[in-house]
């Protein structure tokens, strides 16, 4: 092998490193960020993953008790319901004071993304109230696709 190949080889397994590399760092930096387990981060990411898998259940533990016994029995239909929309969310910043918090959360839905054009999307921006509830962060009031429900509101004494 001449001098002159040996400089092109080097150079195209150069190359073609560059390449593999950035794939990787690629595939690995658009992966789902994990919030830390008991923050109110986590507990938003939770329950939108259950209402994207549509999972009444799941999602219906992160509601803080008062407000399940406010809810009950109607919010299952509008998650169980849904429609196969993708999901995607995206943190924009969380506010914790004391024993509340506020989750503001950009919600994206893609609809029909297998037609000829790539169908459409929508989105939004979601704030997500929350308090402790026995150590857990838990709605305090009914979250997106909840939210248009009319729970009777907490009676004051």
């Amino acid at each position: 092998m001449t001098a002159s190949n040996r400089w092109l080889v080097m150079i195209g397994t150069a190359i073609a490193s560059a390449v593999v590399v950035g794939i990787a760092v690629t595939m690995l930096a658009s992966g789902e960020r994990h919030y830390a387990e008991g923050t109110p981060e986590r507990a938003v990411q939770d329950y939108l993953r259950a209402v994207a898998d549509r999972d009444t259940t799941a999602a219906l533990t992160y509601l803080a008790p008062d407000l399940a016994a406010r809810c009950e029995p109607r919010p299952r239909e509008s998650i169980s319901s849904r429609s196969a929309n993708s999901l995607r969310a995206t943190l924009d910043r969380s506010t914790v004071r004391d024993a509340t918090a506020e989750v503001r959360v950009r919600v994206t839905e893609s609809y029909n993304s297998d037609g000829p054009f790539g169908g459409s999307d929508s989105s939004f921006t979601q704030v997500f109230v929350l308090k402790q509830v026995g150590g857990q962060w838990r709605f305090s009031e009914a979250p997106w696709p909840l939210s248009w429900l009319d729970c009777p509101p907490i009676p004051v004494r």
